[in-house]
């Protein structure tokens, strides 16, 4: 190889080297302006509306222009008064009349025009009258009793609260006295000529005044004596002379008595 073909080679290579390099700088001036362009666009923050508007009609004008607006629309009002815009300058109108209102709630409802609606009212309907009067006489219920929670059927019936009790009869008024004022209570004013004295006493730390006699069933055999259980006479609101009370009342003599718990 001779040398002026050589010189002809290193002078294209070196041709091509300075090529390489022009066009990466063209590169990085690019990339350093879109960046700065960038930086630029958030630093202002986003459009609004009327600024991306602009924008649009903007791009639109530079791509060739806006469309033309349309003139060739047609506006052949129907007669309920709707107003039809269609492309066609000729036309005219649709030969379908408007639908009703109940033509398009069964539309809505997945009526169909081949069945009959399902619910049907007409204008003479709407004219009807409903005449509402007369005494309304409400339905007979049969009354059943509901047990208890807990209870089986069969078993209706009130819960009683079970508090120990028990009687004690006086016969003569100094016992019933020397009694009574030995626990500072009031001596209650009987007859122990006719009947005896009985009181309900409690066998528990319950007081005495939760007890109170309901009734008594003087019979030959036996006196059943009705009590019942009043567990509100403990209370801090009952006065304490009251919730130490006795409960008394008379009973046939030289009879046995029994104690049966009513609710």
């Amino acid at each position: 190889m001779d040398n002026r073909t050589l010189r002809f080679l290193i002078y294209f290579f070196l041709g091509l080297l300075g090529l390489f390099m022009v066009l990466m700088a063209v590169n990085y001036a690019g990339s350093l302006l879109g960046r700065q362009a960038a930086v630029t666009e958030e630093k202002k923050g986003p459009l609004t509306p009327t600024e991306m508007a602009a924008q649009t009609i903007a791009d639109a004008r530079n791509r060739g222009g806006l469309p033309p607006p349309r003139t060739n629309f047609s506006s052949a009002p129907f007669s309920s008064g709707g107003v039809m815009v269609v492309k066609n300058k000729d036309f005219n109108g649709v030969a379908a009349r408007p639908k009703t209102m109940m033509e398009l709630l069964s539309e809505l409802g997945g009526g169909d025009r081949s069945k009959p609606a399902p619910i049907k009212i007409t204008d003479t309907d709407m004219d009807k009258k409903i005449a509402i009067g007369g005494e309304v006489k409400p339905p007979k219920v049969a009354a059943a009793s509901m047990p208890e929670i807990g209870r089986e059927a069969g078993q209706e019936g009130a819960t009683l609260l079970s508090v120990p009790v028990d009687y004690k009869l006086f016969k003569s008024a100094e016992t019933w006295a020397a009694f009574a004022a030995a626990r500072k209570q009031k001596a209650v004013a009987h007859d122990f000529s006719k009947s005896d004295l009985l009181i309900l006493v409690s066998l528990s730390d319950f007081p005495n005044g939760i007890f109170s006699v309901a009734g008594v069933e003087p019979d030959k055999k036996e006196t059943v004596v009705k009590y019942r259980v009043n567990p509100m006479a403990m209370t801090p609101e009952t006065p304490a002379a009251q919730r130490d009370a006795y409960a008394a009342a008379p009973v046939p003599k030289g009879v046995p008595v029994r104690l049966v718990q009513v609710p």
